[in-house]
């Protein structure tokens, strides 16, 4: 029994000294005529993508992979400990040398990944953690590979990914008979998972909060050790994503339809192509369209992906007008002809925050069909209330969505910009304070490189002064 010197931690730091916080320090702008902006890897094709390589019997290659962000490198990580072999190309196709380092990462200049599969049961039994860092998607894919082994493995991520739920994963595990022990209360991971996915007639798939479940299953069915029948659970979200697991899946050879599979059974990925080009991710494009806005300056992507990559972000390339922009091929420039406008986000909640502070700054709008962006890194309704509120903007919250009025102004805030470890809401603060009279702090100074590892370094380039820095919480 424990003296009385010991205490319960507390992830809110209750009760205890706060550590210092990493944060940023965005000075305004001095001048800026217009500014490059190259889109990162889409991190949900690039992990979908190593999955499904990972269970192939042959290798294949992602190309496209500059910059990539951190939730793509912590699936590549995670399929490493099990096993799977990748290597590094540069921009010639040559191979890097090996980095050699504990965190698996990449080579600083490698443009593609080559995976060796090792087939649908040719996974390692992990010796460490499973950690998906702050991928949600590559925690709940990772969930559902680790149900083929018999013996237990532990998945963790960081703080923002242990406090989101997880039962929609954990019941469909325990109904297939793999055992999950979990904390409870503040946090739900580590989970401890021990396999394996026992021969069950049916299973019960909960898509009403997101879609990453249907995702995990589908990429998992390779090594179903039995034909199954699926029930899908609840009205569906995020409907796009679903959909591009689901096309994957059959370019890789699955047997399924047009619609999501009522019934898995095992199959062995087979790609069309040996060598596989990740698009761009278009949601982060939202940046440089609330860029374009707060600085009022051209804004000139590299590229932009088609529309069927777009994920249902391609709503920003449709409604760009109505939004207040005009776009000339891949420069975007804001303009004064936006209109009131209603976005229903149901296939893209992710633009949540930095469309909501475009439609504060422009003629406003509403935000409808984004309940489920209360499931992400944080409540993605609630937090952009409070973000825009530390800018001095203004709007209100609805059961699904926001209520934002337009014409407004920012200020500049006086005190730590909160973010709540989520990174959208970090990049939209790093945007809005650039627009700002005097210099702003942003908590969470690394919190970008989830996505995109360039969000800082692209206006520091362009001569904008951005500093990292301690902050000691009061």
């Amino acid at each position: 029994m424990g003296g009385a010197w010991v205490k319960r931690w507390s992830p809110e730091g209750k009760g205890h000294s706060r550590s210092l916080v990493g944060a940023l320090r965005v000075h305004p702008v001095q001048s800026l005529n217009s500014l490059d902006w190259t889109l990162p890897p889409s991190k949900s094709h690039a992990i979908r993508l190593m999955a499904l390589s990972a269970q192939a019997e042959q290798t294949v290659t992602l190309t496209g992979m500059t910059n990539a962000g951190d939730d793509a490198i912590s699936m590549r990580r995670c399929l490493s400990q099990m096993g799977v072999q990748f290597e590094d190309l540069d921009v010639n196709g040559n191979i890097l040398p090996s980095t050699q380092n504990a965190d698996f990462l990449p080579h600083e200049l490698a443009t593609a990944w080559r995976i060796h599969g090792v087939g649908p049961n040719g996974f390692k039994h992990p010796v460490s953690v499973l950690h998906a860092g702050n991928s949600g998607t590559a925690l709940r894919i990772l969930m559902a590979l680790s149900t083929r082994f018999n013996r237990p493995v532990m998945l963790d991520g960081d703080s923002s990914l242990r406090a989101r739920p997880h039962d929609s994963m954990t019941n469909t595990m325990a109904e297939l008979g793999v055992s999950c022990s979990f904390g409870h209360l503040e946090e739900g991971l580590p989970l401890l998972a021990e396999g394996p996915w026992t021969q069950t007639e049916s299973m019960t798939i909960d898509v009403s909060t997101s879609s990453q479940p249907a995702t995990s299953w589908m990429l998992a069915s390779p090594a179903s050790p039995v034909p199954i029948e699926v029930v899908y659970q609840g009205d569906p979200v995020s409907k796009r994503h679903a959909q591009l697991t689901l096309r994957l899946c059959k370019e890789f050879g699955a047997p399924f339809g047009d619609d999501l599979p009522e019934r898995f059974e095992p199959w062995i990925p087979q790609p069309r192509h040996k060598e596989i080009t990740v698009p761009k991710d278009m949601s982060l494009a939202s940046f440089g369209f609330l860029a374009a806005k707060v600085l009022n300056i051209p804004i000139i992507f590299d590229e932009m992906p088609s529309h069927e990559e777009g994920l249902g972000h391609e709503i920003l390339l449709e409604r760009a007008d109505t939004l207040g922009f005009t776009l000339d091929g891949n420069t975007i420039q804001s303009n004064i002809e936006g209109q009131n406008v209603r976005l229903d986000l149901c296939d893209s909640n992710d633009l949540i925050t930095p469309v909501a502070a475009m439609m504060a700054l422009g003629a406003g709008g509403q935000i409808v069909g984004a309940a489920h962006a209360a499931f992400k890194e944080s409540n993605r309704i609630n937090k952009t209330l409070e973000l825009l509120q530390q800018f001095g903007l203004k709007c209100t919250t609805q059961d699904d969505g926001l209520d934002v009025p337009g014409n407004q102004t920012l200020s500049t805030p006086q005190s730590l910009v909160l973010t709540h470890d989520d990174h959208r809401l970090q990049m939209t603060a790093l945007v809005l304070a650039l627009g700002c009279n005097g210099p702003v702090s942003i908590q969470g100074d690394t919190l970008h490189g989830v996505a995109d590892p360039q969000a800082v370094a692209r206006f520091v380039d362009a001569g904008v002064s951005i500093e990292s820095f301690l902050y000691q919480p009061q």
